[in-house]
């Protein structure tokens, strides 16, 4: 049986995003994923979580290691459905791209050669780097919208991609706002699925370690308001993470 669209109830800019996302979409349906607020959205409304935020803007990373094509075809298809850049940001780079209300940001992961990260990609210019996007990249599965009536499908980290993104979010240069991070880190936390927490020990020392001091982070810096039960879920996740770092040691 065809599972139901997951349903994004928006207005305003967040819906001119999501629907110009949707026009992207069936243009290029592969080679990139959603990331960033966009990304929380979407997960905690497929796992009936009240507490997500919206967000005006739709972020999506480029699969460049599979493919650099995908630079020059999703630079395409924003073309073809009316984006255009909305001007250098501080870096110089071309990230954002508007249509109307609609922005939609373009990043690449990190860890990129010297080449590809200063290399000048035609109507991009130098691509924005974030840390762990690759990891989210290869956890990235399809998923089917609705938005406005209009279903469409886009491209999705798994609620472990997605955990591991935010976490890595907190080691990137220039951003100043954690606490967006640490409330995404407990809500992810929270609506991990029983797959998911069990593909937790098979990854490398490294990115437990990483998932542990992201989750730890949360845990005790966070100071807005989260339920208790969020938090026990949060602190067992802590937990278990610390416990499978001294099994390695």
């Amino acid at each position: 049986m065809t599972a139901s669209p997951i349903l994004i109830p928006a207005i305003g800019a967040e819906r001119a995003s999501w629907l110009g996302l949707a026009d992207i979409s069936e243009i290029m349906p592969q080679g990139w994923s959603l990331a960033g607020g966009s990304m929380m959205r979407l997960l905690a409304a497929e796992r009936s979580y009240a507490g997500s935020r919206s967000t005006h803007d739709i972020d999506v990373i480029l699969d460049i290691r599979a493919s650099r094509a995908y630079v020059r075809q999703f630079h395409e298809a924003l073309s073809n459905a009316g984006f255009s850049i909305a001007g250098f940001n501080a870096s110089g780079q071309n990230h954002r791209w508007v249509r109307g209300e609609a922005q939609i940001d373009i990043l690449i992961p990190s860890g990129q050669s010297e080449a590809a990260r200063t290399y000048e990609y035609p109507g991009f210019g130098r691509l924005l780097e974030t840390r762990g996007a690759q990891f989210g990249l290869e956890r990235t599965r399809k998923a089917s919208v609705l938005c406005a009536d209009r279903q469409f499908t886009v491209n999705v980290p798994d609620g472990l991609g997605a955990l591991y993104e935010k976490v890595s979010a907190l080691l990137n240069n220039g951003d100043s706002d954690k606490s967006r991070h640490f409330r995404d880190i407990i809500l992810l936390s929270s609506v991990l699925n029983s797959q998911e927490r069990r593909d937790i020990p098979t990854l490398s020392g490294k990115q437990i370690y990483r998932l542990h001091d992201g989750v730890s982070r949360s845990v005790h810096e966070y100071t807005g308001i989260i339920s208790d039960h969020e938090l026990e879920v949060a602190s067992r996740l802590e937990n278990y993470l610390e416990k499978l770092l001294k099994d390695r040691s």
